[in-house]
């Protein structure tokens, strides 16, 4: 038999693990692959704007254009690393 396990969170608590699974979920379904993501794989708008040095304006710029592809989870917008290299890559080629 298996037991059952009850404990209380708070509700920010229950939304992030909600979102994480959520992620995970879109990860593998899009990639194709078995493998479990990384937390490492998925960005936010504030990696972003570290990662490339702009601004959040310039970021949903490139959002709304199509420049890079994201997910939205809980009005959250998540980026998949290896999706926004492909498209900066795509990207850097027009400019040249």
């Amino acid at each position: 038999m298996e037991q059952i396990l009850l404990t209380s969170i708070t509700l920010e608590e229950l939304l992030d693990k909600i979102t994480e699974r959520i992620n995970m979920a879109l990860s593998i379904k899009t990639s194709g692959k078995k493998e479990t993501p990384t937390p490492e794989d998925l960005l936010t708008i504030e990696d972003l704007e570290r990662l490339f040095k702009v601004s959040k304006v310039t970021i949903h710029k490139w959002e709304k254009r199509g420049l890079i592809p994201f997910y939205k989870v809980n009005r959250k917008v998540y980026f998949k690393r290896i999706e926004v290299i492909n498209s900066m890559s795509q990207f850097d080629r027009f400019l040249q």
